[in-house]
């Protein structure tokens, strides 16, 4: 039998020994089990003589705290609490958008805050209704709805995920339903170019619209979408016909020059007059894609990219092979070749050209 010492003296005692003979100490002891709250649910605790309610929630990693005092008993503070869960409003995704857009989205880079920007505006349908209340099906129809591509899609289902993860930090939903999410298929088409008769459709709409003159400029020089909004007037040297600074990207990009062709230079003078600023377009990325495929429907072409301008660029310096492919991969700012070639799109009329240029001996 295990020997039985006192809590308190150590002084051996007999097993059945309730109380220490020596110092008097009870021996056996009654622990009451406390219930603990969940979490989300509040807490209570004792301040002074009164109780104090409390209640959390965490939104875009923010913590708020809700607080009250001087109850009497624990059981007045408790019910305090049920009654603070009562008021508290469910979340919506316009209530969570509010929050994150001024908090954790800072910390991405620009070109994802535009991103969810943009698929926050195509979540209109369904930024009124409570987390709580959304179902797959509501979601889902709202994504085939406003999203006509896979990464538009993509984004939008992205953008629910977090704010599922937020409305789930405070307890009001138990399932990320973002996960669920169907999205398009992705179709990676090769990048076509512009075709001569869309060029001087282009050219024929210059003359009524200078906007045109921006894409026309991207087509005779390869210049990316990107640097045409980073572009500013003192980076355009008429003397040395070149723009440079603006590269984006990779380094061979960015220490290159576009070169200023003939054909392209009274445009671009044209283009300097038309803004007000110090660069040469001043828009939002957004706007500026909306513009580009207003021009092209206006000036009657197909409904391409603006990479179909660089696309363009490396087909019409590598027909007839007049160009030496590594003073095309210069002009297209290239590290590698085999970059160049992917943007080369002969069609099939140069193709037979080429070939019919073998002769006998």
């Amino acid at each position: 039998m295990e020997t039985k010492f006192c809590k308190k003296c150590k002084t051996e005692l007999p097993p059945e020994a309730v109380y220490c003979h020596i110092c008097g100490t009870k021996q056996s002891t009654y622990g009451r089990n406390v219930k603990k709250r969940g979490n989300g649910q509040g807490s209570v605790y004792k301040r002074g003589n009164t109780w104090v309610a409390a209640i959390e929630c965490r939104a875009g990693g923010i913590r708020t705290a809700k607080r009250k005092g001087g109850f009497a008993r624990r059981k007045d503070a408790l019910e305090y609490i049920a009654s603070l869960k009562e008021k508290r409003k469910d979340s919506t995704i316009a209530s969570l958008w509010a929050v994150y857009k001024d908090n954790a989205m800072l910390k991405l880079s620009d070109s994802k805050q535009t991103a969810y920007k943009i698929a926050y505006k195509r979540l209109e349908d369904i930024r009124a209704i409570n987390m709580r209340d959304l179902t797959i099906e509501t979601i889902q129809a709202c994504v085939n709805k406003k999203a006509a591509s896979f990464y538009t899609a993509r984004d939008m289902k992205s953008l629910l995920s977090h704010f599922y993860k937020m409305a789930m930090a405070q307890q009001e939903v138990s399932v990320n339903l973002s996960q669920f999410i169907i999205l398009p298929e992705l179709n990676e088409t090769e990048p076509e170019p512009f075709t001569e008769d869309e060029l001087n459709k282009l050219w024929e709409y210059y003359e009524a619209d200078h906007w045109a003159g921006y894409i026309l400029l991207m087509i005779y020089t390869g210049m990316m979408p990107g640097e045409l909004l980073l572009c500013k007037k003192d980076m355009v040297n008429f003397d040395d016909r070149t723009i440079i600074g603006c590269g984006l990207k990779t380094k061979q990009r960015k220490k290159t020059p576009l070169m200023i062709c003939d054909i392209i230079e009274p445009v671009l003078k044209n283009l300097l007059t038309l803004s007000k600023t110090d660069f040469l377009l001043d828009m939002k990325r957004n706007d500026f894609y909306d513009k580009f495929d207003e021009t092209l429907r206006a000036a009657q072409c197909r409904d391409l990219t603006p990479y179909a301008c660089r696309h363009t660029t490396a087909t019409a310096l590598a027909l007839g092979n007049k160009v030496a492919p590594a003073v095309i991969k210069k002009v297209m700012r290239h590290a590698n070749i085999s970059t160049t070639q992917r943007y080369i799109h002969p069609d099939t009329k140069s193709m037979l050209d080429a070939v019919n240029t073998f002769k006998r001996n």
